[in-house]
């Protein structure tokens, strides 16, 4: 059936071409019956006009409409007045007479004998040319033409605001702009053609205003000839029919034979044996053989195709198809529409076909129209119309009361007018500051609303610190704020790291991070947005790497750059409604979104680097106390052992194997901040077996933890080296001795608490403190206690984790406050 479908399409082409040409062939044969009837070829005047429109009232001509600032207006002919005598010749009826004045050629003066209320009167009328395609039949019908070819051009400068940034990368787009630019010369030319006459009156022979018109006329010609062939050869490349190239091109012909008749009939009058009015009709016919046939193809093709010609509904396309039938069939005179019906609903009839060829176009264009900035041109649109309309209003309420003033003081009106023109101007430049600041909030869009939710990630993204963390609140915004159905990111601060990704909603086949390593290169290389539509891409990928991402659902790549160095990819799938488009506002809003991203990856590498050289200086820290502990330990220990291995060997034996644990824990643990709190507390026993091998019966230990804190991580010699200070500092300066106790417990709020306490000497600077627990660092702190200071701060970001008391008398103790899960140790940057 599509096969069938395909063949009945491509013999349409041909047919509809040739019937196309049908009015234009009768004109050339009648010339031709013409020449051989007479020998000659007939020459064909321009038509005289003089704008009235003449009706029949009760068999009397009458004056239905006189069109302001024309000829008969200005000769004196008024809506009314009876007909009587053109050149003292009387007519009966009412298609003679409009023959007559057809018949004389504009430039040429003529007398009207008029009765106007049962008075006799005669004046003399000046005709100007026919005015092509423009209808003086009625003022309403004026003003609905002066109005809707207004709305139109407004239409067409929207649609080119749109059009122009995406002409530079897509096939689509710049076809869609000529497409719109062409129909512009037919809409512009027209319009200005009508303001012209409005304002200055019809344009008599000879001057620079007939001059002006007719150039007008001529484009606007071009353009309407030219719109009808683009939009059908849009529609055919649409549908696959450009092949054989025969059917694709023969489409030609008819615009080409009435673009040479109109440049002839304008440019060479009389080169041809009719004027360019003749053309009206073929021209006509011609618009509606093409848009009948476009509207045709896409009802008989166009089903299930994924083009810009799926705009095109059914029943729009149902509905263009008739009117263009039926309207083309009366320009035949095949079906009598314009026989049945008065000069007036025929000039309806052609001005409205005239204005609704905007919608076959509008249709073609709008899936390309879509990727534009809509909202904010639109936004723009409104903010200056209102300002420019309301500048008018000023101007004429202004000027209209200070009229009477002004001819009371004999002040020349355009020196007032003047200043007061320069006085609108500083208002309303201020007026359109403010509505351009405020408008969006009385028109919240979409748009709008992604705006916000960007912003508020934006906000969000200093709190967020860690690279997983930034990755996956990433995508749920993206998401959210785009409506996307999936959305993955891949990033790496440096080329020597694995990427970081996160996906929401990810769709198979996947994007993978083998598919990123394959095309990052070339997003590394350019650094530019890659997009599904041609429209909106600003990379080139190659072929087979574009095949790649389509195949897996991506519809546009955003690339995160940080000081011209790419950091990685942003891939977002399709929208969640099928009929949103992304458009440029969006890939703003995303390079935006990317620029902000590279920021917060490089503050969070920073942060990270950071964290590592504090690692690698707690490190660092802990190997000098490690290097300070050991000597110490080893100086003191071969003392004890060397006074014991004589007189009491086998306790010389036991202090020996505590060093060796000593130092076998100190090999173990390596590098390690962290220990087990049974790691530590064995180490401390090792430690104070060895004093008490020194003090003798004076010293005595308690050590005392429950079994469930076993494995509760502590920061490696923090516990060793409080005890180490409570022997060396309280109980050696006591000839007596004295006790060490050490006991863990888990407290109510979470923290494990480890308490250090010796019946020593005390602190003296504590007494001052009324027995009150104080926090470190304090005067006292050697390199020890600092060291373990410093390394609490940076492991778990606080300062409150090592208390002090001490009294006279009664020694001191020292609590060891450690949170139930230390922070993470960072990753170091490999370099």
């Amino acid at each position: 059936m599509s096969s069938f479908r395909r063949r009945l399409g491509l013999s349409l082409l041909p047919l509809v071409t040739l019937v196309a040409l049908w009015p234009v062939g009768r004109i050339l044969h009648d010339s031709w019956e013409v020449v051989r009837l007479t020998g000659q070829m007939p020459e064909a005047p321009p038509g005289g006009f003089d704008w009235v429109h003449w009706v029949s009232e009760e068999g009397r001509i009458v004056a239905g409409y006189v069109f302001p600032g024309g000829p008969a207006a200005r000769a004196g002919i008024q809506e009314g007045d009876v007909f009587y005598l053109l050149d003292f010749q009387q007519f009966f009826n009412l298609e003679d007479l409009k023959q007559a004045i057809d018949g004389q050629p504009p430039g040429s003066v003529h007398t009207y004998a008029l009765f106007r209320d049962g008075n006799y009167l005669e004046v003399r009328v000046r005709f100007t040319r026919y005015p092509t395609f423009l209808y003086p039949l009625s003022p309403t019908l004026w003003q609905f033409s002066l109005w809707g070819f207004a709305l139109g051009a407004f239409v067409h400068v929207l649609a080119l605001l749109l059009l122009f940034p995406l002409a530079r990368h897509g096939r689509r787009a710049r076809f869609s702009l000529l497409l719109i630019c062409v129909s512009a010369l037919w809409f512009f030319s027209n319009l200005g053609r009508l303001l012209q006459v409005t304002f200055l009156g019809p344009p008599y022979p000879g001057g620079l205003q007939d001059r002006v018109f007719q150039l007008l006329t001529f484009t606007g010609l071009v353009g309407w000839i030219g719109f009808p062939a683009l939009l059908l050869r849009q529609i055919v490349h649409d549908l696959r029919l450009h092949r054989p190239a025969f059917y694709h091109r023969i489409g030609h012909v008819p615009p080409l034979v009435l673009a040479a008749a109109v440049v002839l009939t304008t440019f060479h009058p009389g080169a041809l044996p009719f004027t360019l009015e003749a053309l009206i009709a073929p021209i006509l016919f011609y618009v509606c053989c093409y848009v009948g046939l476009a509207a045709g193809l896409i009802l008989l093709l166009g089903t299930g195709r994924s083009t810009t010609s799926e705009s095109w509904n059914r029943s729009g396309s149902w509905l263009t198809l008739a009117f263009s039938v039926l309207l083309g069939l009366s320009v035949l005179d095949v079906v009598p529409l314009f026989g049945l019906v008065t000069d007036s609903m025929v000039g309806w009839v052609i001005v409205g076909a005239q204005l609704l060829a905007l919608a076959p176009i509008g249709l073609v264009s709008l899936a390309t129209l879509k990727l534009g900035k809509v909202d904010l041109v639109l936004e723009r649109t409104l903010v200056y119309g209102t300002v420019l309309g309301a500048i008018f209003l000023a101007f004429v309420g202004g000027m209209s009361l200070m009229e009477p003033l002004l001819a009371r003081m004999n002040t020349p009106w355009q020196v007032v007018g003047g200043l007061y023109v320069v006085l609108l101007l500083v208002f309303f430049e201020r007026l359109a500051h403010w509505l351009r600041r405020e408008l969006p909030a009385f028109f919240s869009t979409e748009r709008q609303r992604t705006r916000q939710l960007l912003s508020h990630f934006q906000e969000q993204m200093t709190q967020l610190f860690s690279f997983e963390a930034l990755a996956r609140r990433t995508v749920e915004v993206v998401a959210e704020a785009f409506r996307v159905r999936s959305v993955r990111i891949f990033f790496r601060p440096d080329e020597s790291l694995p990427w970081f990704s996160a996906a929401y909603h990810p769709e198979p086949p996947y994007l993978t991070e083998r598919i990123v390593e394959a095309i990052w290169p070339h997003f590394r290389e350019e650094g530019r947005i890659w997009a599904r539509n041609p429209e909106l891409s600003e990379a080139r990928l190659p072929q087979e790497l574009q095949a790649l991402l389509e195949s897996r659902h991506v519809a546009l790549v955003i690339p995160i750059i940080a000081e011209q160095r790419p950091l990685g990819l942003l891939a977002l799938g399709p929208r969640r409604n099928r009929h949103e488009f992304y458009n440029l506002e969006d890939l703003d809003l995303l390079r935006m979104l990317g620029g902000q991203l590279a920021l917060a990856i490089e503050r969070l590498y920073l942060v990270e680097r950071e964290r590592a050289l504090i690692r690698q200086n707690a490190e660092a820290q802990l190997v000098a106390l490690r290097a300070q502990i050991n000597p110490h330990f080893l100086f003191n220990a071969l003392n004890t052992i060397a006074a014991l291995i004589n007189e009491h060997p086998e306790k010389a034996e036991a202090v020996v194997e505590h060093l060796a644990a000593i130092f076998r824990h100190t090999l173990n643990t390596g590098g390690r901040s962290f220990v087990s709190l049974d790691e530590e507390l064995q180490l401390v026993r090792h430690y104070l077996e060895i004093e008490r091998a020194r003090f003798g019966e004076k010293l005595s230990v308690a050590i005392e933890w429950p079994a469930e804190l076993s494995t509760f991580p502590v920061p490696a010699f923090s516990v060793q080296t409080l005890a180490e200070n409570a022997v060396k500092h309280g109980l050696e300066k006591l000839r007596t001795g004295g006790a060490v106790q050490i006991r863990a417990r888990r407290l109510e709020d979470g923290l494990v608490e480890i308490l250090v306490a010796d019946t020593g000497a005390g602190i003296p600077w504590l007494w001052e403190q009324n027995g009150q627990p104080v926090e470190g660092p304090l005067p006292f702190f050697g390199l020890g206690l600092r060291n373990v200071m410093a390394r609490l701060e940076q492991l778990y970001g606080r300062r409150d984790l090592l208390r002090f008391e001490s009294a006279p008398g009664q020694g001191t103790r020292v609590r060891l406050l450690l949170p139930p899960v230390p922070q993470p140790e960072p990753t170091s940057p490999v370099n």
